[in-house]
């Protein structure tokens, strides 16, 4: 996973919005939304909290 999806993802974690994260990491929303569809796809996961809950349980985040 690449160092911009791991902090997409911790702040989806973090319980961020889209545009929460967008804004806090300085990208657009759409960026978020590309790295959130590689971050499903890498972990097999659907949505967010399926994301958030396997990287922590990995120790990805």
């Amino acid at each position: 996973m690449s160092i911009r999806e791991t902090q997409v993802l911790r702040c989806i974690a973090d319980g961020d919005t889209s545009k929460q994260t967008a804004r806090s990491l300085s990208i657009s929303v759409d960026t978020v939304n590309f790295h959130l569809r590689n971050i499903y796809n890498k972990l097999g996961a659907c949505n967010n909290a399926q994301a958030a809950a396997y990287a922590a349980i990995h120790g990805l985040i």
